[in-house]
């Protein structure tokens, strides 16, 4: 999705209006947390829509259409200016939380830079694939999954799930239309502030569901001083 496509098929106010469908909404939201500049464009018909209809609610709508004296209209401006100012704080509340995996750094939302990159392959003498210790500092974690096949269509999904006792299998974060790289590694990137310590499974697989499994592990990230 791009800026013309969301200019021509209406996707902000379509998008305000709960009218998307999953794979649309699914792609603005991750090209608005890409290119956070249009989040104002958001805001701004958010609020403008949603104070209009506080206004029509009340009954101040009609008047405001009406022509009043110039010693009143102070009154109904100032209406018009509380609403949006109280539209404006629930939308800025309701912002969606930076995801905790993307295809590229900048789609994270908020680190940006690399605390290391961990390669996640077979490893038939380990109990896990490989072994990750959060950062201290909220940075994000680079991880190279060597799928144990090639994809014919050469796209892949990828998929995280906690695997400890009290949320086995609950899938935490999920990328589809992945492609890899020459050496075969296929490349995503965590926000190391939304990853818990735990053990994970990630999941590959193509479009024909051929899958491979691996088992990773989080450590705790070393302790802040103080």
């Amino acid at each position: 999705m791009d800026r013309q496509y969301i200019d021509d098929h209406h996707i902000v106010a379509r998008y305000l209006a709960d009218r998307l469908s999953d794979p649309e909404r699914e792609a603005f939201e991750a090209y608005y947390l890409e290119h956070p500049e249009i989040l104002r464009e958001i805001e701004a018909a958010a609020r403008f829509k949603s104070g209009l209809a506080q206004l029509r609610d009340s009954g101040e709508l009609e008047a405001l259409l009406k022509p009043t004296p110039w010693y009143a209209r102070w009154r109904y401006l100032a209406i018009a200016a509380a609403a949006v100012f109280i539209i404006g704080v629930a939308f800025y509340i309701r912002t969606p939380t930076p995801p905790l995996m993307a295809a590229n750094l900048a789609a994270l939302g908020g680190p940006s830079t690399v605390a290391g990159s961990h390669a996640v392959l077979r490893r038939r003498g380990s109990s896990f694939d490989a072994e990750i210790t959060l950062p201290e500092t909220g940075e994000a974690i680079e991880l190279r999954v060597l799928p144990e096949f090639v994809a014919e269509t050469s796209r892949y999904r990828l998929s995280i799930a906690r695997i400890n006792a009290d949320d086995k299998g609950k899938q935490v974060a999920e990328i589809e239309h992945l492609s890899a790289a020459d050496d075969g590694m296929v490349t995503v990137y965590l926000n190391a502030t939304r990853l818990a310590a735990g053990d994970y499974e990630v999941t590959i697989a193509d479009d024909n569901d051929r899958t491979s499994r691996f088992l990773i592990r989080v450590w705790p990230g070393p302790r802040r001083p103080g």
